[in-house]
């Protein structure tokens, strides 16, 4: 699928709406076969870190879909007179995710936050979604299990969804790191409280 980019102070974003998005959600998981694929939700201040910081910025250029995430972003893009067609915030990115997985039957791996944080994403998205297939939630400051041990207990369990919250650009530097070792099909950065 081609991809219409529209680059911001040095950053590559997809133009999707929410359904283009979702679609192209499904497509990572199915053409992947493990190989973690990457999403991040550039805000204004992403591009702003990026803008510092070349590898960031490197990082996201990377990405294999980088949603329109912040009210900034779609004026960057009126500015060049190339609107954006939606804004996605990535709370909405999340839901889409959430909601396109439940239907596919994907298996989703919550880590990130403080301890307890990663369970209480869990438990909020099982009040919508109660047979959503959560194999399992690690806080994300590796203060109960090494790094190591929560790749190990990831790869075992092989989901197809995993999402990172653990602050930018933290999440999306942690997941480029260990992207050729995560057996997983799509690694999320998301807020650092989902």
């Amino acid at each position: 699928m081609q991809r219409d980019i529209i680059r911001i102070l040095g950053v590559n974003i997809d133009n999707v709406d929410k359904i283009e998005m979702g679609n192209r959600i499904k497509e990572l998981v199915k053409k992947s076969n493990k190989s973690c694929k990457m999403v991040v939700s550039p805000n204004t201040e992403f591009v702003m870190t990026a803008w510092e910081d070349k590898e960031f910025n490197e990082i996201l250029n990377k990405a294999d879909l980088a949603t329109p995430d912040s009210v900034g972003i779609s004026i960057g893009g009126k500015l060049q007179k190339k609107p954006f067609k939606a804004r996605i915030p990535g709370q909405e990115v999340f839901r889409t995710a959430i909601e396109v997985g439940y239907k596919e039957e994907w298996t989703f791996y919550f880590l990130g936050g403080e301890e307890g944080i990663a369970e209480k994403a869990r438990d909020n998205v099982l009040k919508d979604f109660p047979d959503l297939k959560v194999v399992g939630c690690q806080e994300g400051f590796f203060k109960i299990k090494s790094e190591e041990e929560v790749i190990s207990e990831i790869n075992k369990l092989q989901p197809n969804i995993l999402f990172v919250a653990t602050g930018h650009p933290k999440q999306e530097k942690w997941i480029y790191k260990h992207q050729n070792e995560l057996k997983v099909d799509v690694a999320f950065g998301q807020r650092r409280n989902f």
